[in-house]
């Protein structure tokens, strides 16, 4: 068969500033949400190599209870903000749009904090480095959950068209990846070779401060981004909405209250992984240096598999309903963390065994398009609250669907310390040692075998309660036609284009 190159180049190309009929993205500005993805990726991946429950305790060398409260501190912040940042969004109307004009306001504090968690200085008194773990790694979570909101939402605002978002979701998602795989190849040697010298903090601020000045740079594409979205002919549109009135309107949008409860109660579903890469350091070898030289490579082999969830993506949300597809690949984590939980880590011999069993449970349960999903979810969300009551009300949505249950699995992380605490595993004990003794390693399995459990229940108890998600395609189809009849706009940053200019913003659901 005869491929026609030269028209298949000519499609690509014209295709690089003009949209697909259908469609309202081009690849020009979907590469560019793309760079501020990655951007986004940078700031996170570098600093989760110590603002983590396992690695506060770690290298600030305080107490485990701390950096659960610390976690709980920021995102119980950012809770109580979210509500007066999400009615000032609803009224906001710039230049530059709704929604950016807060990310570019929070981006400078977002990198100074991040520096300032990576850089860990070395102070004497525990006291004072428990004062600066809090002075710099709360302000973090404040902003990093704004920014990881702000992330989730924007899918949902730069495109109305529902498939068109999770096909876009698929190459974005790629961008996103590339910033941890990198760091995960470069970080485990750096962290290795300075650890040999009893300086590993030494490789931390190295990469916090590369990592963070490059993903600053790329945030800024965002300005290159338009948003669209519906504005319908409601004369009350301007008026301010008090945040009683948006809870009440909330509280009737079943769709959202049972995404809710799902993403509450299976907040703790992934729970082990926060203990990932110490699973790797402890069990992958005979040595923790040794360890440390492989962790890039198993981080991004397990890393690979949401690049295989991403390219079923598209595929999967043509076939079957989104909350469908959440439950399918749940199974898949909460039968392999069941597993490693019941079966026992200590069970699978220290060095090959370990890291070959370890790593193909963990990168089968990691085949999990959930978080491309949700933003997915909350755009289809918006568009049904819009649909009952005019209002998108998206900013006070993120405050149920991301803050809060990110509350609620930091508070239900602390009630798991005190089983933490019974069997003793305390990370700060294992910075520095080279080869554990025999209790070092029973007490870090124990603990191990007791993360995966918890996060194979979780996983099931989301899956129960997504079997009751109402918002199907049949019935989001329904809503964006009778949307599409009321609307009057969509934005583009200050300009504006009739629904009509756009063929089918139904779509082929």
């Amino acid at each position: 068969m005869k491929i026609d190159i030269k028209g298949t180049l000519r499609k690509v190309k014209s295709m690089w500033k003009t949209p697909l009929e259908g469609r309202c993205l081009n690849i020009k500005e979907m590469g560019t949400f793309g760079l501020y993805a990655l951007g986004i990726s940078f700031i996170s991946s570098s600093v989760y190599y110590v603002a983590t429950i396992s690695f506060i305790p770690y290298f600030y060398h305080i107490d485990v209870i701390h950096a659960y409260l610390i976690m709980i501190s920021g995102i119980l912040i950012n809770l109580i903000i979210q509500p007066f940042i999400g009615t000032l969004m609803e009224k906001t109307d710039t230049r530059f749009g709704r929604y950016k004009p807060y990310i570019l306001f929070s981006l400078p504090f977002l990198s100074l904090f991040a520096v300032l968690v990576t850089w860990i200085p070395q102070i004497g008194e525990e006291n004072m480095r428990i004062i600066y773990a809090y002075c710099s790694c709360v302000p973090f979570f404040v902003l990093m959950n704004f920014a990881n909101n702000m992330y989730q939402t924007m899918p949902s605002v730069i495109t109305p068209v529902s498939q068109e978002r999770a096909d876009m979701m698929t190459p974005i998602g790629l961008i996103f990846g590339f910033a941890p795989s990198v760091l995960q190849i470069i970080a485990g040697p750096i962290r290795a070779h300075f650890a040999s010298l009893g300086m590993e903090y030494m490789g931390i601020r190295i990469i916090g401060i590369i990592a963070v000045g490059v993903g600053t740079v790329l945030v800024l594409f965002i300005l290159r981004v338009r948003e669209r979205v519906f504005e319908l002919k409601d004369k009350d549109k301007k008026e301010k909405i008090k945040f009683s009135i948006a809870t009440k309107m909330l509280l009737k949008n079943k769709p959202l209250i049972i995404l809710f409860l799902a993403l509450a109660f299976g907040s703790l579903r992934e729970f082990c992984r926060q203990f990932t890469i110490l699973i790797i350091q402890f069990r992958f070898a005979e040595t923790s240096t040794q360890a440390m030289q492989i962790s890039g490579l198993i981080m991004t082999i397990i890393g690979f598999a949401s690049t295989v969830a991403m390219f079923l993506l598209p595929l999967v949300t043509r076939k079957l309903n989104k909350n469908a597809i959440i439950i399918l690949f749940t199974v898949t984590s909460v039968v392999s963390f069941g597993f490693l939980g019941l079966f026992g880590y200590q069970n699978i011999p220290v060095g090959t065994a370990s890291a070959v069993t370890i790593t193909i449970l963990f990168f089968i349960s990691s085949i999990n398009p959930t978080y491309l999903l949700i933003p997915i979810m909350l755009g289809e969300i918006a568009d049904f609250q819009q649909q009952k009551t005019g209002k998108r009300l998206e900013g006070h949505m993120q405050s149920l669907l991301f803050s809060l249950p990110g509350l609620i699995a930091q508070v239900l992380m602390l009630v798991t310390w005190f089983w933490q605490r019974m069997i003793g595993f305390e990370p700060k004990n294992y910075e520095n040692v080279i080869v554990l003794s025999e209790i070092q390693q029973q007490t870090a399995t124990s603990w191990f075998n007791a993360t995966s459990l918890i996060s194979a229940a979780s996983g099931l108890i989301m899956i129960i309660i997504l079997c009751f998600y109402p918002l199907t395609k049949k019935k989001y189809s329904e809503v964006i036609t009778e949307l599409e009849s009321k609307s009057l706009k969509i934005e583009k940053g200050r300009e504006s284009v009739e629904p009509e200019s756009i063929p089918s913003l139904e779509t082929k659901l």
